[in-house]
């Protein structure tokens, strides 16, 4: 199972060639999570009619792939993530903690991004670039 980066899930909703090209290849399984959904969402103006698209196809979106929420477990894995980075002074956005702590702790070790220098600082995570 691969899961997806929040740059991944926008360049899908925007179509970017790229991602698509590699989607049409891939075999295994997509996984997004709760935390991707809420950072998708502070970048949404409620009421404006783009926007609201743009949002009703990440709800389509979501509901169409295997989908993961924050946890103990997961909240845990992300908080030795930020930890382990920031001893070496390698520190990541908490957001991108708590992604890789959730598709960490739920087994999931490849993650796909257009942003590979956020994810490929966590041991243990292989970072797919497209």
């Amino acid at each position: 199972m691969i899961g997806l980066d929040t740059s991944a899930i926008v360049d899908i909703f925007r179509g970017e060639l790229r991602i698509k090209e590699f989607l049409s290849k891939n075999q295994e399984p997509l996984a997004v999570n709760i935390v991707s959904y809420l950072e998708l969402s502070f970048g949404l103006e409620t009421g404006n009619p783009r926007h609201d698209k743009e949002r009703r196809f990440y709800d389509e979106f979501f509901n169409t792939l295997y989908n993961f929420d924050l946890t103990r477990e997961s909240c845990i894995e992300a908080s030795r993530i930020f930890s382990v980075l920031k001893k070496e002074g390698k520190v990541i956005e908490p957001f991108d903690c708590a992604i890789a702590g959730i598709f960490l702790s739920n087994g999931i070790r490849k993650i796909i991004t257009r942003n590979p220098k956020h994810f490929e600082r966590i041991k243990g995570m292989d970072v797919i670039i497209y």
